[in-house]
Parts: structure tokens; sequence; C-alpha cells
């Protein structure tokens, strides 16, 4: 007889069934909530709720149990510090699985797994802090027209452009143009009494 025999595997093995499980629920517990196909969703939610009734008592063989799933040290952190503590009051039923459109490939029917609680999301101190400063209530409220008249310097005229173009023009035909060369003087060739005789003076 098959009793309380479970077949369900995805038509996989095992390991790989395993590694599936484990990195759903990993992604469950980060995200609080998944979508994924619906009997992945169902497999996942048995598991959620085994690992949720683990972290309520924060015992040491809790926590091994816990980590021989996840494999993670800062996922086992969030379960039982976190996720755990809203559960006290709850004795199961720790998530639900919605069922929503069908997959446009394969048409397989799809569900969204979550948890039925959620921890509320911290504000950052950041915020806090700006809200409680308000700025002080300034006498005469400036437009963007006056800030901007004073920020921006006065536009030239289009006369003084014209001018300080034409300079440039003519410094940059100076640099241009080809200097003309000073004439060498002619090298003197000395005499034939010279060659002999030599120049007076010396």
């Amino acid at each position: 007889m098959r009793h309380h025999r479970h077949s369900v595997r995805f038509g996989r093995q095992r390991s790989h069934y395993k590694a599936t499980l484990r990195s759903l629920v990993s992604g469950l517990i980060i995200s609080k909530s998944i979508r994924t196909t619906k009997t992945k969703a169902k497999e996942t939610s048995r598991l959620a709720d085994r690992l949720i009734t683990f972290g309520k008592e924060k015992t040491v063989t809790n926590q091994r149990k816990a980590y021989s799933i996840l494999r993670d040290r800062k996922l086992v952190q969030i379960l039982f510090n976190e996720l755990a503590p809203l559960f006290k009051e709850r004795k199961g039923g720790y998530t639900r699985v919605m069922l929503i459109e069908k997959r446009c490939g394969d048409n397989a029917q799809m569900a969204i797994l979550e948890f039925v609680e959620k921890p509320k999301p911290s504000e950052p101190k950041k915020k806090a802090e700006k809200k409680e400063k308000k700025p002080a209530a300034s006498p005469a409220i400036e437009t963007k027209a006056e800030k901007l008249e004073k920020a921006a310097p006065p536009e030239p005229r289009h006369e003084e452009i014209k001018e300080k173009k034409e300079e440039h023009r003519k410094e940059e035909r100076k640099k241009e143009a080809p200097q003309p060369r000073k004439p060498e003087k002619p090298i003197q060739k000395p005499g034939f009494f010279k060659k002999f005789f030599g120049r007076k003076g010396d």
C-alpha cells in the first residue's frame, strides 16, 4: 500500500528536485513573494511552512535543520529574526497560493506564492531627518526667472561679437602669412695676393 508516499518530483531526479525547492524557498525568504507554476508553488509552500515551524523555537538543533535546507547563514538569520516572530500566534497556514493567468508558451497554470504576514519596510534615516528639519520661511521668495537673471551674465551685443571675430581672424592671418627672408650678404673670396701675403693687420 502506498500510504503517505509523496510522488511529485517535477519529472526530475531527487537531487535536482531538492535543488529547485531550495532555490524557490530561498527566493521566497528574500523577496517574501515569488511567481511560479501551481505545482511548484504548492511544493514550496509545504517546505516554507516547515521552515517557519523551525524558526518559532530558536534552538541550535532547529537552526541546524534550517541550515541543512537553505545552506546559507544569512537566510537562516532572516528566518529566525524577521519572519518567524510574525507567526507566533498562528499554528499553521503561513503561506498562500494565488492562481493567476496561464503561461503563454506551454499553457501552464501560474501562481503567486507569498507569506500571509510580511515585515513592515523600515524607513531610511535620511528621509526621517529631512522631515523633521523644515526649511525656514524666507521673507521674499524669488522666482525662477529672477534667479536666472542674477546668475547669468549679460549677453554681449552683435557688433562687439563681430569685431572680436574680425580681430581674431586678422591675428590668424598674420601668423599664417610667410615672413620675408633677409637678403644674405655674398661671401667674398680672397684674392690671389691675399692668399699669399694675407690681409692687413694679420
